[in-house]
């Protein structure tokens, strides 16, 4: 099975329009389900591994798949700590210093700060600082929350291709997360500065941002990557909702300081401390 697995990435995947797919996926997710949603759903749940008993309503109250990939918590399910938090549902994969402008992705692999995040000024800020990036798989709550008290300040959004952001990938396409399509949230605190960088992925070309409904990704035409500059700034608070997958994918973080050591790989829930 792994060695079809690998075949199947390596000679195979990289012809599929991963592009068109996602958006075809992202049609028929949001295909009104009628009467059939209290049979779909919880065939769904059970085979994504998906915890019903946490989701804000019961399963008739979602019309579409969608909806409930995108479903919002009871509300106390996801106590907020104080002061740093862990940004979403999601396994931590990596967490470590940003040298030399460049970033961890696996084993000896890095990519370069300034190509992820499409500016070189935002990336010095960060040399030295702490990045942490977080996978979240089809069973995880799908909203993003900000990990710090502080201000959206800006925007961008990069278009890029939709590679899958599993194992297999992050071990084997150099350069991952930044070829895939992805929006840049850029904060400040009276602390620091930092970056939370939703990544898009096979199948997740749709990213939602509640601050600002006008980032729209995965468009039929490719474009240039648009900025965009919040004044005033755009005031949240931690564990503030700031971001929605519409099914499972990447959040990188960067943050001008950070801890003294990595964390290590691990399990984590949104509004958790992360130290």
């Amino acid at each position: 099975m792994k060695r079809f697995k690998h075949l199947f990435f390596a000679w195979i995947f990289p012809w599929v329009p991963k592009r068109l797919l996602s958006r075809l996926v992202g049609v028929l997710a949001q295909i009104p389900l009628g009467p059939f949603n209290v049979v779909v759903l919880p065939i769904m749940a059970k085979g994504f591994k998906i915890n019903p008993h946490e989701a804000e309503f019961e399963f008739e109250n979602y019309k579409s798949c969608d909806a409930y990939f995108t479903r919002r918590l009871k509300a106390g399910v996801r106590p907020i700590s104080k002061g740093w938090v862990h940004p979403a549902d999601s396994m931590l994969t990596q967490s470590g210093k940003i040298e030399k402008g460049h970033i961890l992705q696996a084993k000896s692999w890095d990519y370069s700060a300034a190509e992820f995040l499409g500016e070189d000024i935002l990336a010095r800020t960060y040399e030295g600082g702490y990045f942490m990036t977080y996978y979240l798989c089809p069973a995880d709550y799908h909203r993003v929350h900000s990990p710090l008290d502080g201000e959206l300040i800006s925007a961008r959004h990069i278009p890029g291709v939709l590679w899958p952001v599993n194992d297999w990938s992050v071990n084997n396409v150099k350069r991952l997360f930044c070829l895939n399509e992805r929006v840049v949230l850029n904060f400040r605190s009276q602390e620091q500065r930092w970056s939370l960088v939703m990544v898009g992925a096979t199948n997740v070309g749709k990213i939602s941002i509640p601050q600002d409904p006008s980032i729209i990704t995965n468009r039929w035409m490719w474009h240039a990557p648009t900025d965009r500059k919040y004044e005033p700034p755009i005031e949240v608070k931690a564990g503030e909702e700031v971001g929605v997958f519409h099914l499972g994918s990447t959040v990188i973080c960067l943050y001008e300081k950070g801890l003294p050591s990595p964390v290590g790989v691990q399990k984590v829930k949104m509004g958790e401390p992360v130290c």
